[in-house]
């Protein structure tokens, strides 16, 4: 692929090298950046692991809200994907409020320590191989949250508060060695906790595979 430098005003691709990108180009292969993500539910009652990407989208009435899967455990010919880093995504089910905010949030805080920070590990095993075995969960943050302009008032008679923000996971991104996931090949995404332990309610919990896939051009 020719290096196209920075695409600018200024900087068009010429011709041949516009070419490259064409998306029509039968029987030739192409790829492009395409996160796999699977989204899940963690019990308010806690449980000892999660598996991921064992569906597919439109099954149980889910959406692309839910996943992208379009077979379940595996990608189906002739698309491969290359793994390159992995992201764990925590979507609280209770909203931020006015009233109530400093309870929501404290709960906020304990159910992502005892989500992702205490004793849990990480496994993505393609076929019969263990290819990522990491923990704590916490090591996974998401690149990407809800950043409000956080607000706080007080009075000290009524001891009255207000404040707009959650918490979420922070850190490096997590790259891995890029690993391939060939077509029709089974692979899972386990989350796993050694402890089963209870959170506040119901919790959004998704797990994103970042990478490139290869199909079938047009």
């Amino acid at each position: 692929m020719n290096n196209l430098g920075p695409l600018t005003p200024y900087n068009p691709p010429n011709m041949n090298q516009l070419r490259d990108y064409n998306v029509n180009r039968e029987g030739q292969v192409e790829v492009i950046w395409q996160p796999t993500y699977d989204y899940l539910t963690y019990a308010a009652a806690g449980q000892s692991q999660l598996t991921f990407f064992q569906r597919t989208v439109g099954s149980g009435g889910t959406t692309y809200a839910d996943t992208n899967m379009l077979a379940a455990g595996q990608f189906p010919r002739p698309q491969e994907f290359l793994v390159t880093g992995v992201q764990i995504i925590v979507a609280q089910s209770a909203l931020p409020s006015v009233v109530g905010t400093a309870a929501a949030l404290l709960s906020n805080v304990n159910d992502l320590f005892e989500m992702l920070v205490l004793p849990s590990w990480l496994e993505l095993t393609i076929g019969s191989k263990v290819y990522l075995r990491d923990g704590p969960l916490l090591k996974y943050p998401q690149q990407f949250r809800l950043m409000p302009s956080t607000q706080l008032a007080a009075t000290f008679t009524a001891q009255a508060y207000m404040a707009t923000d959650y918490c979420a996971a922070a850190g490096k991104y997590y790259a891995i060695t890029p690993v391939k996931i060939p077509a029709n090949q089974n692979f899972s995404v386990t989350l796993n906790w050694p402890t089963v332990t209870a959170i506040t309610a119901a919790t959004r919990i998704g797990v994103i595979l970042d990478g490139f896939q290869y199909r079938l051009s047009q």
